[in-house]
């Protein structure tokens, strides 16, 4: 069906004579239309200024000088650019304080990530992201073909959208998003300290072979995905699907405040054994001039590779200007488990905008601690430590109208 949907808009639209027709930006790491107004869904912050021929560097909504008191753009609309180019780039320095052995120091690129997006005609694109991950385990010594680092596709995707009156379809078939990370992240700028907390402890899949509908009508936006649920690590390996629905509603949206809410159920099962994996939470993100955060509760049936594992995760995150081109953030996760046994990760930075907001440097903290059913999750950090950080984070957009 969605196969279908998509090519029903690639011969239905017609392109307009001369350029198409202007349009905000599509954030390529989320592969969804970024909310509000000029904000980047990597940094939270208007993008940096970009350069070379017909190139747009406001990437949010056009200016109107009118301030927005409605909910009319609640929602960024699908981007019609001819190409879009995003690099993401976050290094770190790390030095980690353990409670036993020795205190080891790294270099580490910890995100490496190069997306393009390429309009057909309107309503109609599709977009390929790639990333660069460690090709041994943290901690391995053992890598791929004796390569520390490998390049993997994290995204490639059709997508197709058309209005059906005040309804706006988008759909999208592929390596997909996942619904839920994506609006999550849409906002979340403190990425370069840590993944969200459905990321980093639940070890939720950011994208998957899966085929997405999504449907906003105003203030309300629903999107339901059907995929594998296996992620980037494994092909499908039985013969279930994963079905994941969110629902989104901002109901304050105006020029200088956006709060969005969401809502979001998830069934399905992993690996051969149907290990469960089912989930249901909501988040909330506030975005203002002077402090913008979010949060995300869920409660999980399965985790990693145990199904009768359950558990609550609680997840929050801040940021806040504190003096010129400089900034405050904190964030924290913690995931309880129903048996006992606790793994939380919390911590802190405070960083400069060296060139703008697609350039930042921060000096942060990384505090780890597990205990009881936490500790055995295969492939989770460190049972106790503590890590001081230099990051220097890079997120470069560019959009060719």
């Amino acid at each position: 069906m969605i196969a279908l949907f998509l090519f029903y808009f690639s011969i239905a639209q017609v392109p307009d004579a001369g350029q198409p027709a202007p349009g905000p930006s599509v954030t390529s790491d989320t592969g969804q239309p970024a909310p509000g107004r000029s904000v980047s869904s990597d940094t939270g912050q208007p993008p940096p200024a970009a350069t070379g021929p017909s190139v747009r560097s406001d990437i949010g909504q056009p200016d109107t000088g009118q301030p927005d008191t409605g909910h009319a753009g609640a929602f960024e609309p699908f981007s019609n650019a001819r190409l879009t180019v995003e690099l993401e780039l976050y290094a770190q320095g790390r030095w980690t304080a353990v409670k036993t052995g020795d205190d080891p120091t790294e270099l580490r690129l910890d995100r490496g990530e190069l997306g393009a997006r390429v309009g057909w005609v309107q309503g109609a694109a599709a977009e390929l992201r790639v990333e660069a991950i460690r090709s041994a385990a943290d901690g391995g010594a053992l890598g791929i073909d004796g390569d520390t680092t490998v390049i993997r596709v994290k995204r490639a995707q059709l997508l197709g959208s058309h209005e059906l009156g005040p309804v706006t379809m988008d759909g999208a078939i592929g390596f997909v998003p996942d619904p839920w990370i994506a609006m999550l992240e849409n906002g979340y700028s403190v990425k370069p300290l840590s993944r969200t907390g459905s990321e980093r402890l639940l070890g939720w899949p950011t994208s998957d072979l899966a085929a997405q509908v999504r449907a906003a009508y105003g203030p309300v936006r629903v999107s339901a995905s059907i995929g594998n649920g296996e992620g980037l690590a494994f092909p499908e390996r039985n013969t279930g699907k994963t079905t994941t629905a969110v629902a989104e509603v901002v109901p304050v949206h105006t020029a200088d405040v956006r709060v969005a809410l969401a809502a979001m159920g998830r069934d399905g099962s992993l690996g051969p054994a149907l290990v469960r994996d089912r989930r249901a939470g909501g988040a909330a993100t506030v975005m203002t001039p002077y402090v913008r955060g979010g949060g995300e509760v869920v409660r999980a049936w399965g985790i990693g590779d145990v199904g009768a594992a359950q558990g609550w995760l609680m997840s929050g995150w801040a940021e806040a200007p504190i003096a010129a081109r400089m900034f405050a953030a904190a964030r924290g996760s913690t995931l309880g488990f129903d048996g006992g046994g606790r793994s939380s990760t919390f911590g802190g930075a405070v960083g400069v905008n060296a060139a703008g907001p697609g350039l930042r440097l921060w000096l942060a903290v990384d505090r780890v601690t597990t205990s009881g059913d936490a500790m055995p999750i295969a492939g989770g950090d460190a049972g106790d430590a503590t890590t001081v950080l230099v990051i220097a984070s890079a997120i470069a957009p560019y959009v060719f109208e």
